[in-house]
């Protein structure tokens, strides 16, 4: 019989051995190359996932101010025009009207006051000429909201300054008109002036609403904080993202509401009933006593606010550090490493200014995210 050193001799010239003697030797290396892959695949998975949640946080937040100074833009110019271009009633001329041919509305009435922009370009055709212009195109990066006649000069600007006439009040409709054209106050001039106040307090009202939305979502980064933990759930909200957070808190925007107090509207006398009475007379109300609130007329960017969008119009860079997951081989990468995700997130308007929410209004605020 073979003795043992003889067997161990036979075996290893064999070609089995020659296969099998290099595999047992490799089994370790494979193990490890399979622990490696592994745990690679864990790094890039929560690279991923924390990309992909400071990519979706930033955008939902941005998206809060977006929506906002859209709304804001919306209600300035936009939505209160075209509820105004409904006030067609023709007002019948006086006998001593200067052109009694003319068509005069319950529009032109106030629009020829200033008491609210219309689209352009053709600011200066003369009573009801907004009323007949066509809508701006789709492409159009201005509408050209204006107030009539070259009025408003000190409203139609980035920093409005109230300004009244001699009396401390605003006129809301023309004088001039009224002597020529009927605005009976018992037939329609009340109902009108009612008409136009319930307008501008329920645009108000609008503005108000967004105003509180957008405050309550980007306080503290809530918006970008909730979207974060929903993607990771690796931290607590309230702590989630908090050094890209603290970069988007300091570009939280504000709007200011331009509102009125005391106001004039100018009315024709109809106490004798017919329409050939030329007297006009005044009817002052202080709107706050009136309604409770002043007047919203249009809401515009603070000065800090519009600094904040130039920056935000050429894009914020976000940086985030994160926690990578623990690995086998007791290797602590986030010290040796400091991982983190970036992007740069951007809010623009098609203007240089980034300005599109007063004056000229328009609502064409969007969002890009990039590396």
């Amino acid at each position: 019989m073979m003795n043992t050193a003889t067997l161990i001799k036979n075996t290893l010239r064999s070609r089995r051995a020659q296969i099998l003697l290099p595999a047992v030797m490799l089994a370790p290396i494979f193990m490890l190359l399979i622990y490696l892959l592994f745990e690679t695949s864990k790094i890039s998975m929560s690279k991923v996932r924390e990309q992909f949640a400071l990519d979706n946080a930033a955008y939902s937040q941005m998206s809060s101010a977006s929506v906002y100074l859209n709304a804001v833009a919306q209600v300035n110019g936009a939505l209160p025009y075209r509820v105004m271009k409904t006030m067609s009633t023709v007002l019948p001329a006086k006998q001593t009207a200067e052109n009694p041919d003319q068509k005069v509305t319950v529009f032109d009435v106030f629009y020829a006051a200033g008491a609210f922009p219309a689209i352009g370009p053709n600011h200066e055709l003369g009573p009801n000429g907004a009323v007949s212009n066509g809508l701006p195109s789709a492409e159009a990066t201005s509408w050209g909201f204006q107030y009539y006649g070259g009025k408003r000069g000190d409203w139609n600007k980035e920093d409005p300054e109230l300004t009244a006439d001699e009396e401390g009040k605003v006129v809301l409709t023309d004088q001039n008109l009224i002597s020529n054209y009927f605005f009976g106050a018992t037939t329609i001039g009340l109902s009108a002036i009612k008409e136009y106040a319930t307008i501008f307090i329920r645009t108000g009202s609008i503005y108000a609403s967004q105003k509180y939305v957008y405050e309550d979502v980007v306080d503290n980064g809530r918006m970008f904080r909730q979207s974060y933990y929903l993607n990771t759930q690796n931290c607590r909200k309230s702590e989630c993202a908090k050094q890209a957070a603290t970069t988007l808190e300091r570009y939280e925007l504000e709007t200011k509401p331009f509102e009125l107090e005391e106001t004039r509207f100018y009315v024709s006398s109809d106490f004798k009933g017919y329409v050939g009475h030329i007297n006009t007379y005044p009817i002052d109300l202080n709107m706050k006593n009136v309604m409770g609130i002043p007047l919203f007329q249009f809401a515009y960017l603070t000065p800090e606010s519009r600094s904040k969008l130039k920056q935000l119009a050429r894009g914020v860079v976000l940086k985030q550090k994160y926690k990578l997951p623990e690995n086998r081989f007791n290797i602590n990468l986030v010290q040796r490493y400091q991982p983190y995700v970036r992007n740069t997130i951007s809010l623009k308007c098609p203007r240089s200014s980034n300005n599109c929410v007063w004056p000229d209004p328009i609502p064409k605020y969007s969002i890009k995210v990039g590396p």
